[in-house]
């Protein structure tokens, strides 16, 4: 595209082409003439007041795109950001990528100039999804950080991160803190000094130290390793180094309790030795691969350290791009500012896994996402899968979500068909590789996609910020945007070819382990689904649980069971009484300090649930307080509260505690718990704001539920 170029003075002639070039221009204009139409509508404003207005006026009546958004900088620049706002709020739902992040960016903008405070949030944060542009990324952070100052911003999490770095990543921070906040994050960033990572974590007045991080990013670069170009001991020097970190995190985990985000290395793209970096036993090349296997092997057997794999992010960013070589010499800055954005999206994905904001299902329209073709018009002999290079696209696809499912996200179909439509291809098309068991929930019908995403969440018993919506058609992702905010829509282009990486790069399904539990999720919900209608056949709950048949295994925290156990800790909303999160270390340390620990494990006659709830008392004075207690939303409605607090309270009367104390703190999502220790007869005894505390006199019993059995492997009672 040739960029438009006015310069002054604006003449009449001069806006007249301009008007012009408007009117004939009819396709989107990329971000960076969107950028020069802004800096063009300022200099008008700034030199005719009345030409500008003038021009915004005759716009109006040019229905393109980009007139529309010259028309909204000129209004803006003119000082009428209401009127802006009404222009941009057309326009910001109908780009991808950068335009899209500009438009968001524009529109959040205007809407704070005009004081419209709770509408500034959508854009913003999309902005901060969309974008990849340094600038347009740091614009967001300082319009973040202003409208903070006017009103409160919604946020998932908070988190206190340390980024220590052997290089200079001054530019990180504050595109970091946007990425965070498109993420639902509140993320509070200490920047290390320069190269003095090993002295932050280990002297005692370090700022690191006065800044109590949750999360430490150990941020090396390549060259802090010292490598020559071939070295003579190659496997005393990988032990070495990867000793030497490890010592850091052991450090880090002991001294701050943090999750630790270790980066690994990159291979250079440019090396004296070229192919043989790699092919020599001492090479360089070979050597930086050998630790980077080294440290994924290490982090496997170190609770709360998670590598974050740079090679990779590199090398899809292009390794040539990643390294700016003048800036290193000038600076010492790595990687380049350029790839600022790329490196801060993956340490954003790491930061959503550790505070357990992975998403949890990708719910899939059909035709043009699954297939080419529509089923219900071009029949199984006529859609597009296999055979071909488009249908080789669609199955190469459905292998990615299948792969994904493996990992524990759930599928699910939300599709306007008939239902015989859409599961013909499942039933009877040989080159299908996702088959009806592979999904937890399938609707299609003719009601609204986002009518239908409301019923699939709520069978899932999931929120809607869980769910990631995939549909080719536009106008139903855009609509889903406006009506469902907090469902993640990612931009699907235009081929299916590019389907797996579009999805991969949305950096939400990044997770921390991958345990049993989240193997077998999509056919333990669908267990859950046979006992709903089983419960719906039952004459009385009593009489349901009795026809369950369920089994529960009770036992106390220990290493195999704690990844898990951290999960559920970190990831659980609705039966969640404090929600308070806590990283391994954290609960290794309430262990150690005597603290009263069950994790509950459950089957019945449809299947193993595995392990789905998790409890923490800590010793207080004569009694037992209750920390954390949290169950998966799959076990509840089976009485099974009953049958853990039964158990705490058998306990405590064991060992001598008088009273039980619990509190419940409300958040957003765990209303479904506000009753319960009502419910179960304690007394409340104080209300703190939103905050209420209840009370257990444990010379009182609490009786088992008698159609369910528990087997306890018993905690220590304390003499």
């Amino acid at each position: 595209m040739t960029t438009v170029s006015f310069e002054p003075p604006y003449s009449a002639d001069r806006i007249a082409q301009l008007l012009d070039w408007s009117r004939s221009h009819q396709t989107p204009c990329p971000a960076a003439e969107l950028t020069h139409l802004e800096h063009l509508a300022g200099a008008i404003a700034a030199s005719d007041a009345g030409a500008a207005a003038d021009l915004a006026t005759k716009l109006e009546a040019v229905r393109t795109d980009c007139a529309g958004w010259l028309r909204a900088a000129l209004l803006e620049a003119s000082g009428c950001a209401s009127d802006a706002a009404a222009v941009l709020h057309l326009l910001r739902e109908k780009g991808a990528g950068e335009e899209r992040g500009s438009m968001m960016l524009a529109s959040a903008r205007n809407l704070f100039a005009a004081g419209r405070m709770d509408e500034v949030w959508y854009p913003l944060r999309e902005a901060c999804k969309a974008s990849a542009a340094p600038r347009t990324l740091r614009n967001a952070a300082r319009l973040l950080a202003q409208a903070r100052k006017q009103a409160e911003a919604p946020f998932r999490r908070r988190c206190r991160v340390a980024l220590l770095s052997s290089t200079t990543i001054d530019f990180l921070p504050p595109i970091l803190r946007a990425q965070c906040f498109g993420h639902g994050i509140d993320a509070e960033i200490y920047a290390g000094p320069f190269n003095q990572f090993e002295q932050e974590i280990l002297q005692a007045d370090s700022g690191l130290a006065r800044f109590l991080p949750d999360i430490i990013a150990i941020c090396t670069g390549w060259r802090w390793l010292g490598l020559r170009d071939e070295e003579g001991s190659p496997g005393e020097i990988v032990r070495e180094r990867v000793a030497r970190l490890e010592s850091l995190w052991r450090e880090a985990r002991a001294r701050f309790g943090a999750a630790v985000i270790q980066f690994n290395f990159e291979v250079p793209a440019f090396d004296a030795f070229g192919h043989l970096s790699a092919g020599l036993s001492g090479g360089r090349g070979r050597l930086l691969r050998a630790i980077n296997l080294a440290l994924w092997e290490a982090a496997a057997h170190t609770q709360g350290v998670i590598i974050l794999d740079v090679d990779q992010t590199a090398a899809r960013f292009g390794k040539d791009r990643w390294h700016d070589a003048v800036m290193w010499h000038t600076a010492k800055q790595y990687p380049s500012a350029e790839a600022m954005p790329a490196l801060g999206h993956q340490l954003t994905a790491m930061l959503r896994a550790i505070l357990g904001l992975t998403s949890k299902c990708v719910a899939l329209d059909l035709d043009g996402v699954l297939w080419g073709g529509v089923i219900g018009e071009d029949g199984l002999a006529g859609i597009k899968l296999g055979g071909g290079p488009a249908g080789e696209a669609y199955v190469d696809f459905q292998r990615y979500l299948k792969s994904l499912a493996g990992t524990g996200v759930l599928l699910a179909v939300c599709s306007k068909n008939n239902p015989e439509d859409a599961l013909l291809p499942f039933r009877q098309h040989p080159e299908m590789v996702l088959r009806e068991e592979d999904f937890t929930v399938m609707v299609a019908n003719w009601n609204a996609k986002d009518e239908n995403l409301r019923e699939i969440a709520a069978k899932l018993n999931i929120g809607l910020d869980a769910v990631v919506f995939v549909d080719d058609n536009p106008a139903e992702r855009s609509r889903v945007r406006q009506i469902l905010p907090e469902v993640e829509v990612p931009e699907m282009p235009a081929d299916p070819a590019l389907y797996v990486s579009t999805l991969s790069r949305l950096g939400v399904f990044e997770t921390l382990t991958i345990t049993q539990e989240d193997r077998l999720r999509t056919m333990s919900i669908r267990e859950n689904l046979e006992r709903k209608a089983l419960e719906a056949s039952a004459g009385s709950v009593d009489d349901y649980l009795a026809q369950l048949d369920i089994k529960v295994q009770l036992l106390p925290f220990d290493e195999a069971n704690l990844p898990r156990i951290v999960q559920l800790i970190n990831k659980t909303n609705q039966f969640n009484l404090t929600t308070r999160r806590r990283t391994d270390a954290e609960v290794r340390a309430l262990m150690t300090a005597g603290a009263y620990t069950q994790a509950m494990r459950v089957r019945d006659r449809f299947g193993d649930s595995g392990l789905t709830g998790v409890l923490i008392a800590i010793p207080e004075g004569e009694g037992l307080r209750i920390d954390t207690w949290l169950m998966s939303c799959r076990v509840l409605g089976r009485r099974l509260e009953e049958v853990v607090f039964a158990a705490l309270v058998r306990y405590a009367a064991e060992s001598r505690r008088k009273n039980i104390t619990a509190e419940y703190i409300p958040t957003s999502k765990n209303h479904l718990v506000a009753d319960l220790y009502a419910r179960l007869g304690c007394t409340q005894t104080n209300c703190d704001g939103d905050r209420r505390i209840f009370r257990w006199n444990t010379d009182h019993g609490f009786p088992f539920p008698p159609m369910i059995a528990c087997e306890e492997l018993p905690a220590a009672i304390e003499v």
